[in-house]
């Protein structure tokens, strides 16, 4: 491990790949289905270790540069996928719901390891930005405020719109969540709790 790279680097290049890799399957699904030619402009393939890529001496601009790479190409593939052909979100919610349920939570998960499962696999900005916040939590539930949101921006500037966002990222965690004895709801106002499924 680098001297100057520490946990919580790598955990956000980790969040980062998995977004990667859930925008390349989607890019793979709309060239199988023959939505586009290509998926070329919207994949990047790099699977070389944080410490051989990453500028040392900008460490934080870097992981920034990169989430917002991946945030404006996901918002420009699913937008052109979507345009003019809504009933495909279906099938994108569908990739989204697999994918999630390869990263699944165990089947004896409690609210807060359920928690951070979802958020090892999720990405909302750098650690700095505050944007989940923990305001409850029990032996049977786990509560968050997302207190703004950093996903729409990069969708309405794609020409699209942040609800298809939020439907897609539902189904990627219903899938994290497919094992666990767990359901996300919200009440809207970026309000979210983990409760029993019982």
């Amino acid at each position: 491990m680098s001297a100057f790279l520490g946990p919580i680097h790598y955990r956000m290049y980790e969040k980062i790949m998995v977004q990667e890799e859930l925008l390349r399957r989607m890019a793979d699904k709309a060239v199988q289905e023959g939505w586009l030619d290509s998926g070329a402009d919207y994949v990047q393939s790099e699977g070389r270790p944080l410490e051989e890529i990453i500028d040392e001496a900008n460490i934080h601009g870097w992981l920034s540069g990169r989430i917002e790479s991946v945030e404006k190409r996901y918002a420009k593939l699913v937008v052109k996928i979507l345009t003019g052909h809504e009933e495909r979100l279906d099938d994108l919610k569908a990739v989204a719901y697999t994918f999630g349920a390869e990263k699944a939570a165990g089947k004896n998960s409690t609210a807060g390891e359920c928690y951070r499962r979802i958020d090892d696999c999720t990405l909302d900005g750098m650690p700095c930005d505050g944007v989940n916040i923990v305001t409850d939590k029990s032996e049977t539930h786990f509560c968050w405020q997302q207190r703004f949101d950093v996903h729409g921006a990069y969708w309405i500037e794609a020409g699209g719109k942040a609800q298809d966002y939020y439907a897609l990222r539902q189904q990627f965690i219903a899938g994290i969540l497919m094992a666990a004895n767990y359901v996300l709801t919200s009440s809207g106002q970026g309000e979210y709790s983990l409760c029993r499924n019982d």
